[in-house]
């Protein structure tokens, strides 16, 4: 690794973001508005069989399967050793000190949204490697976060230079 690009040690802690469950409580109320609006409909009605039980069957299963997702939303701790990264999740109960990819989604200044791959879960009885995506935010951390941003383009830049 070229000495211009070597990055110091880092561990910096991620959560979910609040306004990823403001996004959700949208997205669900606007499965609500959209099914009123069917429902409300002459020929729809509430009363008229069983279609409009399906539908507000399927709205309350959309509602759980969007909390599930808010409540999966992985937190935990990136970690940088100056070569490789890994990743600390009690929730997602991920194997520590092995490494991981990492590759930038979109870089905002004071946020960045990176790919994690090869992300070990270990669960009962079955291990599997995931892909998780992360919205790292400056704020958890506005001191270390210069440090992060250095670690993060240090280890992406070699890759790049592999073709």
């Amino acid at each position: 690794m070229n000495a211009r690009y070597h990055a110091p040690a880092v561990a910096y802690d991620f959560a979910r973001p609040a306004w990823l469950g403001w996004a959700l409580l949208l997205v669900w109320l606007a499965l609500l508005a959209a099914m009123l609006v069917w429902c409300l409909q002459p020929q729809t009605g509430w009363g008229r069989g069983l279609t409009a039980w399906m539908a507000l069957f399927a709205l309350l299963l959309a509602a759980g399967l969007l909390r599930s997702q808010w409540q999966g939303w992985p937190q935990g701790r990136l970690l940088w050793d100056g070569e490789h990264w890994s990743i600390e999740s009690k929730a997602l109960s991920v194997a520590e000190s092995q490494p991981v990819q990492l590759r930038i989604g979109l870089d905002g200044g004071s946020w960045l949204w990176m790919c994690i791959s090869d992300v070990l879960v270990l669960k009962p009885m079955s291990s599997k490697r995931k892909v998780l995506w992360l919205f790292i935010s400056q704020q958890h951390s506005p001191v270390q976060w210069g440090d992060l941003r250095r670690a993060v383009y240090s280890s992406v830049v070699p890759l790049a230079e592999q073709g």
